[in-house]
């Protein structure tokens, strides 16, 4: 009899655990909810002009850009698991490329370092598209990436200032707001929402 109240009893712990949760989870949408209608939008032009910001050329020749000093929020509450929990958080100021590394570049350090070619085994569709040499390389590991900063006197960013230099600093999605503009990224498929 006594294992039969105690198993009750933890049942109804368990329920009303697994109520508290639900609850959690539904006030969370909708404080989450209130939050996106009071978010506001920050538009900015095609024609963004970049002279405000201070610059400077690496070793490879390439212009980079000063990302200032200061606070930004790090991470999304909405995101998953290895985004959460959302943060504010310090960086030093930091210079960053202004373009992504293209093919061209990379075949630059290639030949002059003697470096082996990168290969693409499991990319679907046409190679030559992997060989442009104004689209940014591809098929390249870690220690690439680290060898080709040496290479340029540069280093690769940490996830922190990565995450700066293509948010912003005003706690949005994206650097223009917090809805997707295909005209404003180049991505496909839905790997990440």
């Amino acid at each position: 009899m006594i294992a039969i109240i105690a198993c009750f009893a933890i049942t109804v712990v368990f329920l009303l655990v697994i109520v508290w949760e639900i609850k959690k989870s539904i006030d969370y949408d909708k404080r989450m909810q209130k939050l996106a209608t009071q978010a506001q939008e920050v538009e900015v032009g095609d024609n963004r002009d970049f002279s405000i910001y201070e610059t400077a050329v690496g070793d490879d020749g390439r212009e980079m850009i000063l990302i200032p000093e200061g606070l930004f929020t790090r991470g999304s509450n909405s995101g998953g698991f290895d985004e959460k929990p959302e943060q504010e958080i310090y960086l030093d100021a930091f210079y960053v490329d202004k373009h992504e590394v293209s093919v061209a570049d990379y075949n630059r350090f290639r030949r002059a370092a003697n470096y082996v070619k990168p290969s693409v085994p499991f990319f679907e569709g046409d190679h030559a598209i992997l060989e442009t040499p104004e689209f940014p390389v591809t098929g390249v590991s870690w220690f690439d990436a680290v060898n080709y900063c040496r290479w340029a006197g540069k280093r690769l960013l940490t996830e922190a200032e990565w995450e700066k230099a293509a948010r912003g600093t005003h706690g949005l999605k994206y650097p223009w707001g917090n809805k997707i503009l295909p005209k404003r990224a180049n991505h496909a498929g839905k790997a990440d929402g």
